[in-house]
Formats: C-alpha cells, structure tokens, sequence
C-alpha cells in the first residue's frame, strides 16, 4: 500500500493576524490518512508500520519547517495547533518503538519455548529454561544462550553442543529472526535437515550441526545463506551431492562434511580461502586429497557404446 501524500510542491504559508501557525488543516487532512491506512490495516507488520508514520512525520516536519519561517520563535513555542502536532509526534514514536521492541522480544522468547518443547532433554539441560520471568534479559541467562545485549532478550547466538538432546532440527529456530549462530552439536539430533533451511536462519554466520545423526541429503538452499562464514555438517549419515551452488558462498571460511556417506564432484571452492574437509567419503572426488572424477562420456560417445551394445 501507498500512502498518499499530495505533491512536492513549495508550500506558501499564511500569516494570521496572531502569528500562529496556519497548517493545521494540512495536518488535518494527511492525519485522517494517516489513521484510515494504519488502524484499518491489521496485516501490517511493525516494521512496515514504522515506515508509514515515518513518512507521515516527513510530511508534518516539512510543513512546520515552513510555517516556521514566517513567525518568530515567540508564536512557535506559543502555538497550541503545534504543541499539538508535537505531542503526537512524540507520543507515537514512543509508541512504535515500544512496539517494534516487544514484537521481537515476544519472538525470541516464542523461538525458545517452542525449542525447548520439542527436543528431548534427558541430562535436563534446559531445565534453566523457566518463562515465568518476564524482566527484560531474562532468557541471556538461560544455558547456551547469548543474547545482542544482556538487557535485551534478543538471541545472536545459541549453543546447545554436547548435551544429549534428542528429536529432529527445530524449525522454531526461525523465530529467532536476529540469530547468527547456532551449534547444535554433539547431540543425538535425527532425520533431514529442512530443504527451507535458509528461511529459517535468515542471517546465520555460524552453523554446527556435526555429530549426530542426521540424514538424506544436503539442503541446496544453504547456499541461500549468504553469510555463512563456518559450516560444519561432518559425522552425520548424509547422502547424495554436496551442491555446487556453495561455491558461491563469498564468505565462507570453514566446510566440514567429512564421516558422511556423500558422493559426486565437489563444489569448484576458491580453496585458498575455504579450509575444506571431506574425509571419509569414499564416493566423493575433485578435490583435495580426493581421486579425480571421471571424465562423463559424450552423447556421441554414449551413442556409440549404446549401438556396440546391441
């Protein structure tokens, strides 16, 4: 949606016989489009609500900026329309800033509820994880949790390595929309790793997912995430290709697969830049320390063997 606004055009201000200020009915008008797109809209989002008043306020300031140079300092501080205009600045600044900050705390701690509820936890590890608290900060002292800010409950980074969980990869990792690392190692974790694994972790930097037990093949949407500077995906029971697709990840520093039963050609890595491990895959080959890979008969080639044949 677009929020009208009328045209850039230089705007002549008025003088009354008081000096007050005579763009009230300007402010009148962009105000009831204002409330008639953001209140009767229940599909925004914060972030996008942010973004209307924003340009909502624009407007105002651009008007009152005006207004101002035709009245002295004296009318500005007296005006009652501008005390007016000011205050609902103000107040709804106050406003979408509250908003938009509980709207990611409720995510983050949604994201760990939903996490805890659907791993098995027989060492009772997350058992710290209690939600009856509801301080600000109050899950950056949960185990194997890092948050931005000590004070704020915002993920950045979470480890829950080594503590014998059980289940499948948690897909309400997502709500975790500011996470840029997660190390799920060194735990019992089963089944595919989600095909949609980039939409889930967005901005992830850090990914460890080694030493479990999961299988089938590997994601090409980890290509997606573009960030990526560690992945770690080795002693697992994963099949198939690595995607090629990964060598165009520009940030990657690390690659782990090796203790998997992966086959194929290797991605085509800058390997000056990327330390990549592949041992113990017997099917795979094109890179270092692997075999090289066998030449693919040409259609003619494969015409010709397939007329031999018969």
């Amino acid at each position: 949606m677009v929020l009208k606004t009328e045209p850039d055009q230089p705007v002549q201000p008025e003088k009354s016989g008081t000096g007050h200020l005579t763009g009230s009915g300007k402010v009148s008008d962009l105000s009831s489009q204002f409330s008639s797109f953001f209140f009767s809209d229940s599909s925004l989002q914060p972030s996008q609500a942010s973004w209307v008043f924003l340009i909502w306020v624009v407007q105002i300031t651009r008007w009152i900026v005006v207004d101002l140079a035709s009245v002295n300092v004296f009318c500005f501080l007296q005006d009652p329309w501008l005390k007016m205009v000011l205050s609902i600045v103000f107040g709804f600044l106050v406003l979408i800033s509250s908003f938009g900050t509980a709207y990611g705390t409720d995510t983050d701690i949604f994201c760990l509820k939903s996490i805890k509820g659907s791993l098995e936890d027989p060492y009772n590890y997350l058992q710290s994880w209690t939600f009856n608290d509801k301080t600000e900060g109050f899950i950056c002292k949960f185990i194997g949790v890092e948050c931005w800010h000590p004070d704020e409950n915002r993920v950045l980074n979470l480890n829950l390595s080594n503590m014998g969980l059980k289940g499948q990869f948690p897909r309400a990792i997502r709500n975790c929309s500011s996470l840029t690392g997660l190390d799920l190692s060194i735990n019992k974790l089963s089944g595919t790793i989600p095909a949609d694994i980039s939409s889930l972790l967005t901005y992830v930097v850090t990914l460890d997912l080694s030493s479990n037990e999961f299988s089938g093949t590997i994601p090409k949407s980890l290509a997606n995430c573009t960030y990526l500077n560690i992945l770690k995906l080795d002693s697992n029971r994963l099949t198939g290709q690595i995607p090629g697709q990964f060598a165009s990840l520009g940030r990657l520093k690390t690659f782990n697969v090796t203790n998997n039963l992966l086959s194929g050609r290797v991605p085509n890595f800058n390997y000056t830049k990327v330390r990549a491990s592949y041992g113990n895959n017997r099917g795979l080959c094109g890179g270092p320390n692997l075999r090289p890979c066998q030449a693919q008969p040409s259609k003619s080639n494969t015409a010709v063997i397939a007329g031999a044949a018969a």
